[in-house]
Parts: C-alpha cells; sequence; structure tokens
C-alpha cells in the first residue's frame, strides 16, 4: 500500500504543478498582450494556437451558441398517438 500512495502523491503533485503553470501562462499572457490564448481547429487533423480579444471570445462563444440553438431546435414533430381522437 505504501507504493501505491506514494504513487497517487506523486501523480496528485504533477497534474497540480502542471496546472498551475497552465493557469500561471494564461494570466501572464492576458497581462501581457490583453489577450486570451485559444486553440482554433483549421482542419480535422490540425489546430493552431491563436490569441483572441476578449470581444472576439464572446463573438465566439455566441456564434457557437446559436449554432447549438439551431441544431436543437424542432421545427415540426411528428409521430406519436393522438389522444384528441380517442
Amino acid at each position: 500500500m505504501g507504493i501505491l500512495s506514494r504513487l497517487a502523491y506523486l501523480l496528485g503533485l504533477v497534474l497540480g504543478l502542471v496546472t498551475l503553470v497552465v493557469v500561471a501562462t494564461e494570466f501572464l499572457t492576458y497581462l501581457f498582450t490583453g489577450k486570451f490564448p485559444s486553440v482554433k481547429k483549421v482542419d480535422e487533423e490540425r489546430t493552431e494556437l491563436v490569441l483572441m480579444t476578449p470581444d472576439e471570445v464572446v463573438a465566439f462563444v455566441r456564434e457557437l451558441a446559436l449554432k447549438e440553438n439551431a441544431a436543437l431546435e424542432v421545427s415540426d414533430v411528428t409521430g406519436g398517438e393522438n389522444y384528441a381522437e380517442s
């Protein structure tokens, strides 16, 4: 059990340090540039890291939300039982 607990401790320590480094990098990038790092999907296989202003981030999130709402809308629902005829 000693090895397992030591392994869990080291794994948690490494994951915590990696998270801290990512958060610090994001914070320093925004502090010095005023932009957020963002991953943009270029192709099916390729992605690139871009810097986006807060306004661009808001526009991007709104665009994604509108796409999701349009995909969820149902124009005509057919099928099922008609209880009015019974």
